[in-house]
């Protein structure tokens, strides 16, 4: 059903999607729909929120395969968005509803997209750490963090119009964009295989 609804959700915008044809869509009943979700609206965040929880998952994961194996807060970084670019490859529905549609709604999902900013502020953190002390932003890390994801969001967005670039070589451009602004040695030519 969710999957039904995001497609519904993605194609039609949440005001133009029905019930009725989210219930065709899924091959069920609208009755059903509302039993199992109260509403438009609760089956619209339903969604939002399984998309945003598989995203981060998705992106924790291959974090964590890079940190138990003792990479670099730089590998861990680009691995992570590396992980948020085959997502959205993979699931352009998702990626539509929550960032093309939504935006920033709030509530359970707020603080999903808190732990990635958290996650990111503690990546740009550990790559500054080991700098000059003179590089540390001004702003500081969570403000870096927050200017990166939006980059992420930005550029994931242009992606879905230019499928012919891959999601690791859009991955690796922007972080070693990222890191040369941050001045660590992992940018600007890093692991990149970006044209």
């Amino acid at each position: 059903m969710l999957q039904a609804a995001g497609r519904i959700f993605a194609g039609r915008g949440f005001h133009e999607a029905s019930m009725d044809e989210i219930a065709a869509a899924a091959g069920v009943s609208k009755p059903m729909l509302y039993h199992y979700f109260g509403s438009k609206e609760g089956l619209y965040f339903a969604y939002l929120d399984l998309s945003y929880r598989e995203i981060v998952a998705a992106i924790d994961e291959a974090v964590g395969e890079v940190a138990r194996a003792g990479g670099s807060p730089e590998e861990q970084l680009r691995r992570g968005a590396r992980a948020y670019y085959r997502y959205v490859g993979e699931h352009q529905d998702a990626f539509r509803v929550l960032f093309r549609e939504m935006g920033d709604p709030g509530g359970e999902l707020a603080r999903q997209r808190g732990r990635l900013g958290r996650r990111v502020a503690a990546a740009v953190d550990a790559i500054l750490v080991r700098g000059e002390p003179a590089r540390r932003p001004h702003l500081g890390t969570e403000a870096v963090a927050e200017a990166f994801l939006g980059a992420a969001r930005s550029l994931a967005d242009w992606w879905l119009d230019h499928p012919e670039v891959s999601a690791d070589d859009l991955a690796d451009q922007l972080t070693d964009l990222f890191l040369a602004g941050l001045g660590s040695p992992g940018g600007a030519g890093g692991a990149s295989s970006a044209p």
